[in-house]
């Protein structure tokens, strides 16, 4: 009896691991088919996502325009200093350092003259000798011009200028003084003379300096730089504009002027236009006449000036455009590319004309938009 029981014990155990492993594989598909199912719902889902945007509505109108302009301002009136001579520069009337203030035709600087004076000087005597010599043989060949050829000796003084040498009688009286060689040291005085001029420089015009390159006590070369006069009131502002907004500036308009640094304002004048274009930004310059002493060299200045009214267009951020001509709209739930006419653009907005009033445009870009992508707007 006990051995048919553990016989019965032993088959029922055995039919119920054979049916919970069965049960077990069951779970495990069920499991697996309903994760599957659950991830193809989630890719479904991440399919259709969808894109918010937000839009802008055209209206068309009548926009006064202007330009916005930006640049340097430099003199108009600014030469370099050099000299030619050499020396040691000696103290004028102002020290010759940079700020300081000149009046036209004051004098600015003065180089050591001295060995310049002697060697015209002695030059001088040399033809003053000359001339002496040649009186005897005046008085005895053309004796009717010894008088003036005396009186010019009687009146040479070689601390002044040279007077021009006393006129020939007649051919033979020039080619005996010519023979001499008289007429080649007058020129030869002449020349030395004018040279000595520059030992000095006076301002050409009423300046500022604005560059020093040497000081008192120094040794000056000819040809070596002293430093930069400049006119404390007359510049120009040197600004690139684009070739389109080229149109609306004309020589004598007045352009309103400001500087964001000092909060100060000023009028200019076109005055000239470059004829050189930039070629990667294809613009050309311009020049704004400015009188004030208030403005300096290397200062920028920001400027505006009015163009013509634009009719029936409407002003959009310029980031919008694409590919120069296009833009997107959302038309039933979808992007659509619609060619436009770009009339003007501004630094950060362009004015176009080609859409209808009303029309929904995006109000920023969409990262990998395309025609026929579906979109929601965003209220």
């Amino acid at each position: 009896m006990n051995k048919a029981v553990r016989k019965i014990s032993v088959v029922v155990g055995f039919v119920i691991l054979i049916g919970g492993i069965y049960l077990a594989s069951k779970i495990g598909k069920s499991g697996a088919a309903e994760t599957k199912q659950t991830n193809t719902e989630a890719l479904g889902v991440a399919t259709a996502k969808t894109n918010y945007v937000y839009t802008l509505e055209v209206a068309n109108e009548t926009l006064s325009s202007e330009v916005v302009i930006s640049g340097k301002v430099i003199p108009r009136q600014k030469i370099d200093l050099y000299s030619e001579v050499t020396g040691t520069l000696k103290k004028a009337g102002k020290e010759f350092r940079e700020g300081i203030p000149f009046r036209a035709n004051e004098l600015m600087l003065t180089l050591d003259d001295t060995e310049a004076q002697l060697e015209l000087q002695a030059a001088k005597s040399q033809l003053y000798s000359a001339i002496i010599g040649l009186l005897p043989d005046l008085e005895n060949d053309y004796p009717e011009n010894v008088a003036v050829w005396k009186a010019y000796v009687d009146a040479f003084d070689i601390k002044r200028p040279i007077q021009a040498l006393p006129k020939t009688k007649n051919a033979r009286e020039k080619l005996y003084v010519g023979a001499r060689n008289i007429e080649n040291q007058y020129i030869n005085i002449k020349r030395q003379e004018y040279r000595l001029t520059k030992y000095k420089i006076y301002a050409p015009f009423d300046g500022v300096l604005s560059n020093a390159s040497t000081y008192e006590g120094a040794l000056v070369r000819s040809g070596q730089k002293l430093g930069e006069l400049t006119h404390p009131s007359r510049y120009e502002l040197e600004a690139a504009v684009s070739l389109y907004d080229v149109q609306f500036f004309k020589k004598g308009n007045k352009v309103n002027l400001y500087s964001e640094a000092t909060n100060e304002n000023w009028s200019g004048t076109v005055n000239r236009f470059g004829k050189m274009i930039e070629e990667k930004t294809q613009t050309q310059k311009i020049f704004i006449t400015i009188n004030s002493s208030k403005l300096n060299e290397g200062m920028f200045l920001n400027g505006k000036i009015a163009t013509k009214s634009l009719e029936n267009v409407v002003a959009l951020p310029r980031k919008l455009l694409i590919n120069n001509n296009n833009i997107y709209t959302v038309e039933n739930g979808k992007l659509d590319l619609k060619q436009i006419e770009v009339v003007k653009i501004d630094n950060n907005q362009m004015y176009v004309r080609g859409l209808e009033n009303g029309t929904k445009v995006l109000a920023q870009a969409v990262l990998g938009g395309y025609k026929g992508m579906p979109v929601q707007v965003i209220q």
